[in-house]
């Protein structure tokens, strides 16, 4: 308490002291203005001193801070364009190589091509790859035939090398007809991948085919490799010039007729279920009805027979049978089969007719007993008309061992 009342003290005498010397001054005393402007001066000098590096310190840090951020711009619009020069590069060099894909054909050329493309990324790799398949010079999945790569077949995959069948095989270099295409379907049934059944179908029966001139051979191992083909390849029949050179229709017809004859027997071809059995007969029942019915099959003697590597009289015998076989998967199929069926044995030409059935008289009975069995009403009504018509090709009742 005595110290507060000592400091209070103090203070007031400092003030009295103060109010006595400013009592004394006089403010018009050109000194003491002079010496008060240059107190002033003093002060702000050492203020100026004091605060102005602080100033120069905070606007050369800012400046600092805005150098950064601009190098920091500069260095992301350089990257910027960097990636942007890049960009326009690589695609420059992917439509340059879409070019030099389509026509590379030098073993090494490829390999090193693939290995480029393989280097893409996303939408670019996918668009450069789908070109490349489909060089015909690459060997197909499955074959040795060409330059072989390492590729992952996929559902993809496989529709960009039949995107290049068309190509592949638009000339022929004898035989065998269609290298490597029979084993290329084999290794994508392998792998339980999807193929473009009307494609193939398509491919085979069309312009290649007078190239190639497969023969009914052909035709079979291709449904027994991929036996969908088979109704396809039946309504195909329709379509192609019956004057077509190397006997292309009949042995089209011929080889799907004794593909169906395999499948009928197990033999040959993948092992197929029940269900997968009962959905073939149906379409192949659906595609014969069809053809009958349009008399697709009542012209053998105006068909182009020469190079076909059968004969009309087999291809006939094995439709008795196929009609017989698959007569009880629909009546209305069976009817319109039936009702036709000795139009297309008629046909047979005189030329064809020499040898009568030959071998294949077992098929004729076989197909009459089926439909005999399973069709009895129909049987009753063109039966006979049927029986007649056979006989006139030569005996199939009686088995010539028995």
């Amino acid at each position: 308490m005595v110290e507060l009342c000592f400091n209070v003290w103090e203070v007031k005498m400092i003030a009295e002291w103060w109010r006595s010397l400013l009592s004394k001054w006089s403010w018009d005393d050109p000194t003491l203005l002079l010496g008060f402007a240059s107190f002033v001066v003093t002060v702000a000098s050492f203020v100026a001193t004091a605060i102005i590096p602080i100033v120069l310190w905070r606007m050369g840090a800012k400046q600092a801070k805005r150098d950064s951020e601009q190098a920091k711009r500069d260095s992301e619009l350089q990257a910027e364009f960097l990636a942007n020069l890049t960009s326009v590069s690589q695609l420059q060099r992917r439509d340059a190589l879409l070019g030099i894909i389509d026509q590379a054909s030098d073993p090494t050329h490829l390999a090193l091509l693939w290995k480029e493309v393989r280097e893409y990324e996303g939408a670019d790799w996918e668009f450069l790859l789908d070109h490349l398949r489909a060089n015909p010079a690459l060997a197909l999945p499955g074959t040795s035939i060409g330059v072989k790569v390492q590729d992952s077949l996929t559902d993809v995959a496989v529709s960009n090398y039949i995107d290049g069948l068309e190509r592949r095989y638009s000339e022929s270099d004898g035989y065998p007809p269609y290298p490597g295409l029979l084993e290329f379907i084999m290794e994508v049934t392998r792998q339980e991948l999807k193929i473009e059944v009307s494609r193939i179908v398509a491919l085979v029966t069309g312009s290649t085919a007078e190239k190639h001139r497969p023969g009914h051979s052909f035709y079979r191992n291709l449904v027994n490799a991929l036996p969908q083909v088979a109704s396809p390849l039946l309504h195909a029949v329709e379509r192609i010039d019956s004057r077509a050179p190397g006997g292309l229709k009949l042995n089209v017809l011929t080889g799907a007729l004794l593909a169906v004859k395999d499948l009928e027997m197990g033999r040959g071809g993948p092992r197929l279920d029940t269900d997968e059995v009962a959905e073939l007969k149906r379409d192949i029942a659906d595609a014969l009805a069809y053809l009958l019915h349009r008399d697709v099959l009542r012209s053998f003697d105006r068909w182009e027979i020469k190079g076909s590597t059968d004969s009309v009289t087999a291809t006939v015998a094995w439709l008795i049978r196929a009609v017989g076989w698959v007569a009880d998967v629909d009546s209305h199929l069976a009817m319109r089969m039936i009702q036709n069926l000795a139009f297309a044995i008629e046909s047979v030409p005189e030329s064809d007719r020499m040898g009568g059935w030959g071998i294949d008289d077992v098929d004729v009975r076989q197909g009459f007993e089926w439909i005999s069995e399973k069709c009895p009403e129909l049987w009753e009504t063109y039966g006979e008309e049927l029986e007649a018509a056979a006989t006139e090709i030569g005996p199939w009742k009686e088995d010539p061992s028995s």
